[in-house]
C-alpha cells in the first residue's frame, strides 16, 4: 500500500513539443572506500526490449517507444543492498514495458511509475521473507519517464533528480531523510544538518517501508535540457555548483557522466557513485 504525492513544477511555462529523441549515457563506480557496489541504474525504451546499465550510452528514440531512467541505491548489509537495487529494476522496466506507456498522457505515466515502484517493494519484501538475513534490506529509487513533452519523475529515498535548464541546475526531488525533514520543518538551517547524528538516515526505503510514500514531480522539458539522476555517492561529495558546471563543460551525456563520476572519486567518493544523464533533442 502506498501513497503518492505531486510536488510544485519548478519551472513553470508552456508545453514544448512532444516530438523528441534522447542522447543519454550512465555510469558507476564502486567508490574509494567501498568493497562492492550496492548502486544499479538503467534506462530503457520501453518499446523495445533492451535496457542499458552502466557504463552505457546511446541515442534512443522514445516514440514509437517511451524512455525511461533509473537509479537504485541499495542498503541492507551483507549483499542484502545489491539483491534488492537488482530486484528493483529488474522488476521496475518489464512493469512498465508490460504497461504500454508509448503516447501514453501524463497521468496514465505517473501512475504506471508508482505502481512499478509498489512491485518492486513487494518482490524485495517477499524475497527478504524468504531469505531472513536479508530482512533488513532496501533500496531508493529515482524513477523518470518522458510524456507529452514533460519529465514525469517518482521518487524514493535520496537519490536525486536534477536539470539543467538554460544554463541553471534545479534539483526537482526532496531528500526523504530525516535532515531534509528538519530542514523543511525550519527546524535546523540548511548547513546544520551535518551535526546532527542519524540527520542522513532515510525515511523511506523500496522494500523496507510497509507504507510507501512515493514523490511525483512534473517538468516540462525543452530542446537542450539536460537531465541528471544520480545516487548520494555523487551529490553528497559534489557540490551542486559543480555539478551544474560538469554538466554545462560537457555537452555530451557520456562525456558529462564521466566527468561526474571523477569528480566524485577525486573528493574521495566514500559512497558507491551512480549516474544517468540525458539530453532532449528536437
Amino acid at each position: 500500500m502506498s501513497r503518492y504525492r505531486v510536488e510544485p513544477d519548478p519551472f513553470p511555462g508552456p508545453q514544448p513539443s512532444h516530438r523528441a529523441r534522447v542522447h543519454v549515457a550512465a555510469r558507476t563506480d564502486r567508490g574509494c572506500e567501498r568493497e562492492n557496489n550496492e548502486d544499479r541504474a538503467a534506462f530503457a525504451d520501453l518499446g523495445s526490449s533492451v535496457a542499458f546499465e552502466p557504463p552505457a550510452a546511446a541515442v534512443l528514440l522514445p516514440e514509437p517507444g517511451a524512455f525511461v531512467g533509473l537509479v537504485c541505491d541499495g542498503m541492507g548489509g551483507e549483499a542484502g543492498g545489491e539483491i534488492a537495487s537488482r530486484l528493483a529494476v529488474e522488476t521496475i522496466l518489464p512493469f512498465l514495458r508490460a504497461a504500454a506507456l508509448a503516447g501514453a498522457p501524463e497521468g496514465r505515466v505517473a501512475r504506471a511509475l508508482v505502481a512499478s515502484i509498489e512491485a518492486a517493494s513487494a518482490r524485495i519484501q517477499d524475497e527478504a521473507r524468504a531469505f531472513p538475513r536479508l530482512a533488513r534490506m532496501g533500496t531508493t529509487a529515482t524513477l523518470t519517464a518522458l510524456a507529452e513533452g514533460s519529465l514525469v519523475c517518482a521518487q524514493v529515498g535520496d537519490s536525486r533528480a536534477y536539470v539543467l535548464k538554460r544554463g541553471a541546475l534545479r534539483q526537482i526531488t526532496r531528500d526523504q531523510t530525516m535532515a531534509e525533514l528538519l530542514r523543511s520543518s525550519g527546524a535546523i538551517v540548511a548547513d546544520g544538518a551535518h551535526e546532527l547524528v542519524g540527520a542522513n538516515v532515510i525515511l523511506q526505503a523500496v522494500g523496507a517501508s510497509r507504507r510507501l510514500d512515493v514523490a511525483l514531480t512534473h517538468t516540462p522539458l525543452d530542446d537542450g535540457d539536460v537531465v541528471l539522476l544520480c545516487s548520494d555517492g555523487l551529490s553528497g561529495v559534489v557540490p551542486d555548483a559543480a555539478i551544474a558546471a560538469t554538466l554545462r563543460d560537457h555537452a555530451d551525456p557520456d562525456a558529462a557522466a564521466g566527468a561526474l563520476v571523477a569528480r566524485a572519486l577525486e573528493a574521495g567518493a566514500p559512497d558507491n557513485v551512480t549516474c544517468v544523464v540525458f539530453r532532449l533533442e528536437r
